[in-house]
C-alpha cells in the first residue's frame, strides 16, 4: 500500500539527530501549516469554499445513545487535537498586503461543552415512515457532508447525529480536509467510542506530546532541502505526458449538468479468490492489492482513452515519526503516476512497471502543487492539471468504525460501519477500493453530467471482470484479455451500416491537438483591450513573478503561474483596477492580452452597474 511504503520510507529521526519531533512554541503567534495544508488553502482560495471534499466517516450505532454524553466526549476529543479548531488566515507580506500564504492559530484553551455543542446537529426522522428512514439518513449525510467549512472560524469539524428511533441513529463526521485525513477519522472515532465508554477527558496532551502544527514545522523544513532535486525527477517523468486522459465513456442522455447530485457512483466487487491470485502474480515478491488493482485500472483507463499509457493520481502520505501514530490532520497528497503499457506487456510485466513506477514515485514525493508548478502543463478551464483519473485504496478498519479493540462505545450500544458518500469530485474518474479478507469493494466516483450511470456502471463492471481475467492469465499479453466495453457511446447510425468504416481511434497527438484548440479557442477574448491595460497587466505579472519582459502574448503558467501567484494577481489586479477578479478568469484566459481584454469587460460592468 503507498501509505505504508511512504510511511516506512520517511520514518527517520527528526533534524539535528534528535529521536523526538521538535516541538513549535506556544506563544499565540501564528504557526507555519504545512505543505499538505497549503495545497488545500490555495485550492480553495482559486476555486472556492469546498472545492476539496471534506473527510467523512459514518457509523450506525444501535442501543440508547445520551447526546448529553456524546457532546461531552467530543469536546474532550477537540481538546486532544488543537488542529480541528486551528484558525487560518493569509499571512501579511513585506509591503503589508494580505499574502496568499497561510498560517494557523491554535486555539488558547480547550472548547467548553456548550461551545461543542453548537458543532452537533441533531435530525430527528422518525416523523417519516419508518422503511423509508434509512435512505432519508443517507440522503441527508451526503446534504450534510456538502456543507462548506470557513476555515478562518476555528470551526472544522461536525458531528451529525440521525435518529431513525429512540435505539437506533446514524453518525456522520465531518472534518476539512485542512485539520485531518482518512486515517485520521480512525483516531477520531476511537477517542469519541473511549470518552463516550469511559467518561470525558479534558486534560489536553502536555508539553511533551506533539501535535500536527509540530508536524507542519518540521515537514516544511525537511521539505527545503530536498524539494529542487524532487522536482527536477517529476519535470522528467511528465515532461511529454499527454495534455489530457479521455475516457470514452457514454456522456449522458441529455447533456449539460445534471439535476440534483454533481457526482454519481458505480460499485462492483472483486472476491477473495481473485484478490489473492492476483497478489500471487508478483514476480519473486507478492504484489500488495494496491499494485493489483492500480494496474488493472490503468490498463481499463488507456483502453477507454485509447492510448498507451494513462496517468494517474495516487494518494501518498502517512506519519513519517513514530510520535505521529495518534496525531490527528491532513498527512496525504497526490502524486501523479504515470505508466506506458508499450509492447503489450503481460500482467506480471505490467504490474512491475507500475510498482516500480509507484516506488519512484514515492521516492521522489513533492507536495502536488509544487509539481503542477514545476512541470507547468498546459491549462484549460475545468480540466484537472496533469490528471483526471484518481485511485485511493482503503483497508477495512474495526479501528475506523467501532472505536477501536477495547470495548467500543460501552454496554448497551452495537456499532458498525455506515456507509455514506460526499458529493463533488474534481475529477473524471475516482476509483476508490476497499479491501479486506472478503476481497474488495470497488466504488467509482463520477461526474453526472458527463458520463452517463449506464456507462459508469459498465466501467466498473468490467474492471472487476478484467481482473478476474488478469488473475486467471498474468501471463497472457493484455491485448488478449478483452472486456465487451460496453460503456462506450453506442454506435451513430451511419455507422451501424453494413461497409461503414469505424471511427479511427484517437493517439496522443490527436488528443493534444483537441486540446490545444479547445484552450485557445476558450481563450480567445471578445473585443480587445487597450494598450495601457495590457501593459499594466505584464508589469503586474512581472512584478508577482519575479520576471521582467513579460510580452503580450506569454502564458501565464508557462512563466511558472501557480495557484499562489493566480491568488495574488487577483488581488493586486483588485487594487489596481477596482474590481473583483475571480481566480478561475486566469485559466481561461492566461495571457496578458486575452485577460486584459477580459478585465476591461469587468471594470466596464462593474462601472455600469
Amino acid at each position: 500500500m503507498a501509505l505504508r511504503l511512504l510511511a516506512a520510507r520517511r520514518r527517520t529521526t527528526a533534524p539535528g539527530g534528535s529521536t523526538g519531533l521538535p516541538r513549535v512554541p506556544r506563544d499565540g503567534r501564528p504557526l507555519v501549516c504545512s505543505a499538505e495544508q497549503r495545497r488545500i488553502w490555495l485550492a480553495e482560495l482559486v476555486a472556492g469554499p469546498g472545492a476539496v471534499p471534506p473527510v467523512t466517516a459514518g457509523l450506525a450505532l444501535d442501543g440508547p445513545l445520551d447526546p448529553d454524553r456524546l457532546t461531552a466526549a467530543l469536546a474532550a476529543v477537540l481538546s486532544r487535537h488543537p488542529v480541528l479548531r486551528a484558525r487560518f488566515a493569509a499571512r501579511t507580506g513585506s509591503d503589508g498586503r494580505p499574502d496568499a500564504e497561510p498560517w494557523q492559530t491554535l486555539p488558547a484553551e480547550p472548547p467548553t461543552v456548550a461551545e461543542t455543542a453548537t458543532l452537533v446537529e441533531t435530525l430527528d426522522l422518525t416523523p417519516f415512515p419508518e422503511p423509508e428512514r434509512e435512505d432519508i439518513a443517507r440522503g441527508m449525510a451526503v446534504s450534510a457532508a456538502g456543507q462548506p467549512f470557513d476555515p478562518t472560524t476555528g470551526r472544522l469539524l461536525r458531528l451529525t447525529v440521525l435518529s431513525l428511533a429512540a435505539d437506533r441513529h446514524r453518525l456522520l463526521l465531518a472534518c476539512h480536509h485542512l485539520a485531518a485525513d482518512g486515517a485520521s477519522l480512525a483516531v477520531l472515532l476511537e477517542g469519541l467510542a473511549t470518552a463516550y465508554r469511559s467518561g470525558p477527558h479534558t486534560v489536553p496532551p502536555g508539553p511533551e506530546s506533539p501535535d500536527y502544527a509540530d508536524y507542519a514545522q518540521w515537514s516544511r523544513d525537511r521539505l527545503e532541502r530536498v524539494l529542487p532535486d524532487r522536482l527536477a525527477y517529476w519535470r522528467h517523468q511528465l515532461g511529454g505526458a499527454p495534455p489530457r486522459l479521455l475516457p470514452d465513456l457514454a456522456p449522458p442522455a441529455r447533456p449539460g449538468r445534471a439535476e440534483g447530485r454533481s457526482t454519481g457512483t458505480a460499485v462492483a466487487r472483486v472476491d477473495a479468490a481473485t484478490m489473492e491470485a492476483l497478489r500471487g502474480a508478483g514476480r519473486g515478491v507478492p504484489l500488495t492489492a494496491h499494485t493489483a488493482l492500480l494496474t488493472g485500472y490503468l490498463m481499463l483507463l488507456a483502453r477507454a482513452a485509447r492510448t498507451a499509457e494513462a496517468t494517474v493520481g495516487v494518494v501518498s502520505g502517512g506519519r513519517p515519526h513514530p510520535e505521529l501514530a495518534t496525531v490527528v490532520g491532513c498527512f496525504t497528497d497526490l502524486l501523479p503516476l504515470r505508466v506506458k503499457l508499450h509492447g503489450d506487456p503481460d500482467f506480471r510485466t505490467l504490474a512491475h512497471r507500475v510498482r516500480d513506477a509507484l516506488a519512484a514515485a514515492l521516492t521522489h514525493a513533492a507536495p502536488f502543487d509544487r509539481i503542477v508548478s514545476a512541470v507547468a502543463p498546459r491549462r484549460a478551464p475545468g480540466v484537472h492539471p496533469l490528471l483526471q483519473a484518481l485511485f485511493v485504496e482503503r483497508e477495512e478498519s474495526a479501528r475506523a468504525t467501532t472505536g477501536g479493540t477495547g470495548s467500543g462505545w460501552g454496554p448497551g450500544l452495537a456499532s458498525r460501519p455506515w456507509g455514506q458518500e460526499v458529493d463533488g469530485t474534481a475529477y473524471d474518474l475516482t476509483l476508490a477500493a476497499t479491501t479486506g479478507p472478503s476481497g474488495a469493494e470497488l466504488v467509482l466516483t463520477y461526474p453526472r453530467d458527463r458520463f452517463a450511470p449506464r456507462a459508469a456502471g459498465a466501467f466498473t463492471a468490467e474492471l472487476a471482470d478484467l481482473l478476474r481475467l488478469l488473475a486467471e492469465n498474468p501471463d497472457a499479453p493484455v491485448s488478449r484479455l478483452r472486456t465487451p466495453e460496453a460503456w462506450r457511446p453506442a454506435p451513430a447510425l451511419d455507422d451501424a451500416l453494413p461497409g461503414s468504416r469505424p471511427a479511427p481511434a484517437l493517439d496522443a497527438l490527436d488528443v493534444e491537438d483537441i486540446v490545444a484548440d479547445a484552450a485557445q479557442a476558450l481563450s480567445r477574448p471578445i473585443g480587445t483591450a487597450s494598450a495601457s491595460v495590457i501593459e499594466s497587466v505584464c508589469a503586474l505579472w512581472a512584478e508577482v513573478l519575479g520576471r521582467p519582459g513579460i510580452g503580450p502574448d506569454d502564458d501565464l503558467f508557462a512563466l511558472g503561474g501557480d495557484s499562489l501567484a493566480v491568488v495574488r494577481i487577483a488581488a493586486r489586479t483588485e487594487d489596481r483596477f477596482g474590481v473583483p477578479v475571480p481566480a478561475g478568469l486566469f485559466f481561461e484566459t492566461p495571457t496578458p492580452a486575452a485577460f486584459g481584454a477580459a478585465l476591461a469587460r469587468l471594470v466596464e460592468e462593474h462601472h455600469h452597474g
